[in-house]
Protein backbone atom coordinates (compact mmCIF):
# COMPACT_ATOMS: atom_id res chain seq x y z
CA UNK A 1 0.00 0.00 0.00
CA UNK A 2 2.49 2.36 1.22
CA UNK A 3 4.52 1.74 -2.10
CA UNK A 4 1.69 2.37 -4.53
CA UNK A 5 0.52 5.73 -2.58
CA UNK A 6 4.85 6.96 -2.63
CA UNK A 7 4.94 6.03 -7.05
CA UNK A 8 1.74 7.78 -6.97
CA UNK A 9 2.96 11.10 -5.28
CA UNK A 10 5.93 10.77 -7.48
CA UNK A 11 4.21 11.00 -10.44
CA UNK A 12 1.92 13.34 -9.51
CA UNK A 13 4.81 15.53 -8.32
CA UNK A 14 6.20 14.77 -11.79
CA UNK A 15 3.60 15.56 -13.70
CA UNK A 16 2.64 19.11 -12.35
CA UNK A 17 6.45 20.14 -11.57
CA UNK A 18 6.55 19.36 -15.93
CA UNK A 19 3.05 21.54 -16.54
CA UNK A 20 4.01 24.34 -13.93
CA UNK A 21 7.51 24.64 -16.23
CA UNK A 22 5.44 25.65 -19.58
CA UNK A 23 7.48 27.68 -22.21
CA UNK A 24 7.98 30.87 -24.12
CA UNK A 25 4.13 29.99 -25.14
CA UNK A 26 2.95 30.46 -21.44
CA UNK A 27 4.60 33.74 -21.06
CA UNK A 28 2.24 36.14 -19.96
CA UNK A 29 -0.77 33.69 -19.05
CA UNK A 30 -2.23 33.44 -15.19
CA UNK A 31 -3.22 29.76 -14.18
CA UNK A 32 -5.33 29.18 -11.35
CA UNK A 33 -5.07 25.45 -9.85
CA UNK A 34 -7.95 24.17 -8.01
CA UNK A 35 -7.62 22.60 -4.83
CA UNK A 36 -6.54 18.92 -4.44
CA UNK A 37 -10.29 16.70 -4.93
CA UNK A 38 -10.49 13.05 -4.64
CA UNK A 39 -12.09 11.22 -7.74
CA UNK A 40 -12.93 7.45 -8.41
CA UNK A 41 -11.58 6.03 -11.65
CA UNK A 42 -12.48 2.67 -13.30
CA UNK A 43 -9.59 0.41 -13.17
CA UNK A 44 -8.48 0.43 -17.03
CA UNK A 45 -5.64 1.79 -19.03
CA UNK A 46 -2.37 2.26 -16.93
CA UNK A 47 -3.55 2.21 -13.64
CA UNK A 48 -4.97 -1.38 -14.14
CA UNK A 49 -2.07 -3.06 -11.97
CA UNK A 50 -2.23 -0.45 -9.24
CA UNK A 51 -2.59 -2.09 -6.04
CA UNK A 52 -5.97 0.00 -5.38
CA UNK A 53 -7.69 -2.14 -8.41
CA UNK A 54 -6.35 -5.52 -7.99
CA UNK A 55 -7.79 -5.43 -4.04
CA UNK A 56 -11.45 -3.48 -4.78
CA UNK A 57 -14.10 -5.89 -6.29
CA UNK A 58 -15.85 -3.05 -7.48
CA UNK A 59 -13.19 -1.96 -10.82
CA UNK A 60 -12.92 1.65 -9.07
CA UNK A 61 -9.54 3.54 -6.85
CA UNK A 62 -9.81 6.54 -5.43
CA UNK A 63 -7.62 9.22 -6.68
CA UNK A 64 -6.62 13.24 -6.51
CA UNK A 65 -7.29 15.40 -8.97
CA UNK A 66 -5.71 19.26 -9.09
CA UNK A 67 -7.50 20.99 -12.12
CA UNK A 68 -5.23 24.10 -13.91
CA UNK A 69 -7.75 26.42 -15.40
Amino acid sequence: MMKSVIIALTCLTLSLGLTACGGKNDEGKQYHWSKAHGVLEDCRGVMNKSEQCQRNSNNQQYLFQIDRY
